[in-house]
């Protein structure tokens, strides 16, 4: 047991420069996490990689949207979003089914073991492979990913194969700083982004995606999760804030 307190994290007024990969469980988490830290890059030049790996199927659960083309439409907020507010058009899309637990992994990976740790274990490793193919395709500077301990089982088993390709892959991300993101559980963070500058167009970004907030207003709630990181940016002012898992070896600190 440590007698001491955690330390307190590394706080960042602009990440380094350099080409970025952001992995995004659904198509509107690669805003709804890092996206004040992607339009810092975005506004400093770095070109960004955008990787989707559900097809958001399940994003309309009252059906509120026509079913046919609805995936389309969810595909088509996140390359619009990402030409206006990232101005990248790299953006691609796993169309793995919705919601990837054990209970439907085998629409995503047939005649997997009946038992479902096996099958989550398949679907990490799964991933993982999916994963790789891009990771060594773009060789980025900066990476972003959902952190592993998120409570949605889609974002959980993103942050499990980043991990899981970090661990047994080094090599890959050598040259790579590799940020574990927030988005339905927080974290301990190690490093704080000031996204004060930035924080207005991503919850203008947030509100471009009418499938999500036609359910629930995530401006606010994103809104109130960057305000509550921003306490810890020092000044009077009212601040905000992104906070991640990970450190980067270079960026301008606060």
């Amino acid at each position: 047991m440590s007698f001491r307190p955690p330390e307190l994290p590394d706080i960042v007024l602009d990440p380094p420069r350099g080409p970025v990969l952001v992995v995004a469980p659904h198509p509107d988490d690669e805003m709804m996490g890092p996206g004040g830290t992607l339009i810092l890059h975005a506004r400093a030049g770095d070109p960004i990689s955008i990787v989707v790996v559900c097809d958001g199927s399940l994003g309309d659960p009252d059906g509120q949207f026509p079913r046919e083309g609805y995936t389309d439409r969810r595909e088509r907020e996140t390359r619009e979003v990402a030409q206006r507010f990232l101005a990248t058009d790299d953006v691609h899309f796993f169309r793995f089914a919705d919601g990837i637990t054990e209970e439907d992994v085998d629409k995503v990976y047939p005649n997997l073991p009946p038992d479902p740790d096996d099958k989550r274990r398949a679907l990490v490793h799964g991933l993982s492979t999916h994963l790789r193919g891009h990771v060594q395709r773009v060789r980025r500077r900066v990476g972003y990913y959902p952190w592993a301990g998120e409570f949605h089982a889609a974002h959980w088993g993103c942050g499990m194969a980043m991990e899981n390709l970090m661990t047994n892959e080094p090599a890959l991300f050598e040259e790579t700083d590799v940020l574990g993101y927030e988005v339905w559980s927080t974290l301990v963070p190690d490093t704080l982004v000031d996204v004060t500058s930035t924080f207005e167009t991503k919850l203008e970004a947030i509100r471009c995606y009418e499938t999500q907030t036609h359910y629930v207003d995530y401006s606010r709630v994103v809104g109130g999760l960057n305000l509550y990181r921003g306490m810890l940016i020092p000044g009077p002012e009212l601040n905000h804030a992104e906070a991640f898992k990970g450190k980067y070896r270079g960026g301008r600190r606060g």
